[in-house]
């Protein structure tokens, strides 16, 4: 009968060494796979998300899209504007987004509100130009 020492590796001793190689090597394969899964899905998002940035306005230049103010913006308007031009640009866009014709009541909402919001800023505008000019 042979030593012990010459009965390695028994059967137990290759099913530990297997797992261990398995483990060693099949963890960070695993993580590979995950990680160019997350990777992609990243990706992903990051597109849609830079598809709904470009689109947002893609008719403003882009000097025009940095000094614009939102609710100017939201009108397709360049900024400076004027009352008149923000009511005509306003009755354009209801007419698109209103619930009566099939719009979304939510984006109606906000729209009202940044039609509130510009008109404001274009009274503001006003009052400083008419506060600058000379009186007669």
């Amino acid at each position: 009968m042979s030593p012990d020492f010459l009965r390695w590796p028994d059967g137990f001793d290759l099913g530990v060494l297997f797992a261990f190689f398995g483990v060693a090597l099949g963890l960070p394969a695993l993580g590979y796979v995950f990680l160019v899964l997350d990777i992609r899905a990243y990706l992903r998002s990051l597109r849609r998300a830079l598809v709904k940035v470009v689109n947002y306005f893609p008719h403003l230049p882009a000097w025009a899209r940095l000094e614009t103010p939102r609710c100017i913006a939201v009108f397709d308007l360049p900024w400076p504007c004027t009352e008149e031009q923000l009511r005509r640009a306003y009755r354009k866009k209801v007419k698109l987004s209103h619930p009566d014709r099939g719009g979304d009541p939510r984006r109606f909402l906000v729209l009202q509100e940044h039609f509130e919001q510009a008109l404001v800023l274009v009274d503001q505008l006003e009052a400083t130009e008419r506060s600058r000019q000379p009186e007669a």
